[in-house]
């Protein structure tokens, strides 16, 4: 590409002559070598017709005179037929051998080419005819062509179509040229637009344009205007260097200097400003440097909140787990009620760790919602029993009610809209010393082009709040003063983690209060009606579980009193559980036995139940094996924790502290057997 690059001329109306000449000579070399094949090829076709109507025509006379003998008749015709025609010799051969032969002598009027003689020749064959009569034959007469004669008809005539378009050609390129210098010559003119402040100057741009043509006019009045466009921004950079000076000895990082700038003051100016974007960019730096402490700080606090997490869901699972198995043995009043309340407790301390790593999600953007049809009549009748039993216990009323435009089914996360309603509606009974609670369900009109809203109300008859604590009521941490705090307890963070999960939901939760007349919550949500979501499989109940007849269980464990609860539970269940704690021994175990599903813990000693599964995995694939449920069983409830287990190859995840039911749910679900 460089070497063509280099080929052209360095003229606009060179290359332009260049590319007219090629194309030029291009077509019509073209038409010259169409016209040449045409023509070869006619002048073929019509020897062949020549030679057919000769050869037929002469066959007849010489057939008659071969019948009698006359052979002085057959030399004649045979001379006439060579005579000033395109054939160099005709020959008569007799059955006996005998030739009679003439010649055509006359010299072609032009010579041809060899090479086009050549190619004549090839296309070109002696014509043969059989001179029979009666049945009988005396002979063949046979015509030979004069290819000299052929080749130089064509070529006489090639070379006049070449002659012809030769000067053509000539006059065609001759015609183009002085157009082209005359048309395009004004555009060599652009340097007189280097100048056009004045008058005249103006009155000489405007002749050049209008010699030049309409297709290059735009581009140099945009030439011309932007020349004068950089006049006056040179002028105008004499001005800004003049106002920068007087910045920067504003700035104190000039002395002040009345005056056009000089190339020296210049410098200094440079000076200056470096200094100043030097102290800019280490501002910047150290506001990076900042940043980064900050980034460290939050994933400091996330990796400690994560094992705090681990930490207290670990010996919080022992005393829930013992509670519960103690609660199910033999104890008399008194031990019965010391353990309700170690249980109650517990789940309060569970409750505030949930709401402390909710908020955590919050504040890290990683708490996502869903949007899944869900019956919206067995939410309620699924969270509104807790409360019933803590309201009962005040002596409050409960009601509850849904208006009949409320579609049954909509789409949305059920789990989320009962947290919120979970919260509200514990708020509201932890609040109020009597009357009633009210839960209340309306579909709402949505604005125009909007889908309609569902509003959620808890209205309640408790302490009410003030206008000053409304203000805040939805802060973190937040309550109405500390003396709530220190009689009602919480840690300030249910409200707020509604207000996000409703604001992750795409609706609005508001406050009506009054002091001393209770207060009224209430939140929206898109109305999003679908069909019935499908029905899950009834469980059997647990007052009469299903044994597992001996089942082998891989319990993968390392904190004892987690051994002992999970071993309880399954045992009770008919399970046979092999005890390994960490994920080196299961490994161990799993290559000795096989086991219907493995429960594994994530966090453990010498290996981690993540890289243990891996390996399992691998095993499985290498071997064949079929591929053996696991279960994360693990204090890690993080964000992203389920996530990691299964990528990791497990099936499915169950956090700590274990509740029986889910883990028995679990356990019939993987070990049954599947299609």
């Amino acid at each position: 590409m460089a070497k063509l690059s280099a080929l052209l001329p360095k003229s606009l109306v060179a290359r332009i002559y260049a590319l007219y000449s090629a194309a030029l000579l291009f077509f019509v070399g073209g038409g010259l070598a169409l016209f040449y094949q045409y023509q070869f090829s006619l002048q073929l076709e019509t020897a062949q017709q020549s030679a057919t109507m000769l050869i037929e025509v002469t066959a007849q006379t010489i057939t008659d005179s071969a019948v009698i003998g006359d052979y002085d008749t057959i030399r004649r015709t045979l001379d006439k037929s060579v005579l000033r025609s395109q054939f160099a010799s005709a020959t008569f051969i007799d059955i006996g051998g005998g030739r009679l032969r003439s010649e055509n002598l006359t010299p072609p009027e032009t010579p041809a080419p060899a090479w086009l003689r050549q190619r004549i020749t090839e296309h070109l064959y002696e014509v043969n005819r059989v001179i029979s009569a009666g049945g009988r034959d005396y002979g063949v007469l046979r015509l030979e062509f004069d290819v000299a004669v052929i080749a130089g008809d064509l070529w006489a005539l090639f070379r006049s179509a070449l002659l012809l378009t030769a000067l053509g050609l000539s006059g065609g390129l001759l015609m183009i040229w002085f157009p082209l210098k005359r048309w395009l010559g004004p555009l060599v003119r652009v340097r007189q637009f280097e100048d056009g402040s004045t008058t005249a100057d103006q009155a000489t741009h405007a002749d050049a344009l209008s010699e030049l043509p309409l297709e290059f006019r735009p581009m140099f009045d945009v030439l011309h205007q932007t020349a004068a466009r950089l006049r006056q921004e040179l002028a105008s950079r004499e001005k800004a260097l003049v106002s920068l000076r007087q910045v920067l000895a504003e700035l104190q990082a000039l002395p002040e200097t009345p005056g056009t700038p000089s190339d020296d003051d210049i410098e200094g100016m440079t000076a200056a400003i470096g200094r100043l974007v030097a102290e800019r960019e280490a501002g910047r730096l150290a506001l990076e440097q900042a940043r980064d402490a900050a980034e460290a700080a939050n994933r400091a606090k996330s990796d400690f909140l994560a094992n705090m997490s681990h930490e207290i869901r670990t010996p919080m699972n022992g005393i829930l787990g013992m509670t519960e198995l103690a609660l199910q043995t033999p104890l008399d009043d008194e031990q019965r009620e010391y353990l309700q309340i170690v249980s109650s407790s517990a789940d309060a301390l569970l409750t505030i760790i949930n709401d402390i790593l909710d908020f955590s999600k919050i504040e890290a953007g990683k708490l996502l919602v869903e949007s899944i049809p869900f019956d919206l009549g067995n939410l309620l009748d699924e969270t509104l029993p807790a409360i019933t039993v803590k309201a009962r216990e005040k002596g409050l009323s409960l009601k509850w009610g849904i208006d009949a435009d409320v579609p049954p089914h909509i789409a949305g996360d059920p789990v989320r809209v009962r947290q919120v309603l979970l919260n509200l509606l514990s708020n509201a009974v932890k609040f109020t010393a009597r009357g009633e609670v009210e839960l209340r369900v309306e579909r709402q009109n949505g604005a125009p082009g909007a889908p309609d809203l569902l509003r959620f109300a808890v209205r309640d008859t408790g302490i009410g709040i003030t206008p000053e604590a409304q203000l805040h009521i939805f802060d973190a941490f937040s309550q109405a003063d500390t003396s709530i705090t220190r009689k009602f307890g919480g840690t300030g963070l249910g409200l707020s983690i509604s207000h996000h999960l409703v604001k992750l939901m795409g609706g609005e939760i508001r406050l009506q209060s009054t002091p001393g007349h209770g207060s009224t919550f209430s939140f929206t949500l898109p109305c999003r009606p679908t069909e019935a979501p499908p029905r899950p499989a009834r469980r059997a109940p647990r007052t009469a579980p299903a044994t597992a007849e001996g089942l082998p269980v891989l319990l993968v464990e390392d904190n004892r009193i987690n051994q002992r609860l999970a071993g309880k539970l399954l045992g009770d269940r008919g399970y046979q559980v092999t005890l390994a704690d960490n994920g080196q021994r299961a490994l161990d175990a799993f290559a000795r036995s096989r086991f219907g599903i493995v429960l594994m813990d994530m966090q453990m000693p010498e290996m981690d139940g993540l890289e243990a599964t891996r390996r399992i995995r691998a095993h499985e694939a290498a071997a064949g094996l079929p591929r053996t449920p696991i279960v994360a069983m693990t204090a890690n409830a993080m964000q992203g924790d389920r996530e990691r287990c299964l990528e990791a190859g497990m099936d499915d995840y169950l956090s700590k502290p274990i509740n029986a039911d889910e883990l028995y749910r679990q356990m019939e679900r993987w070990t049954q057997p599947r299609p």
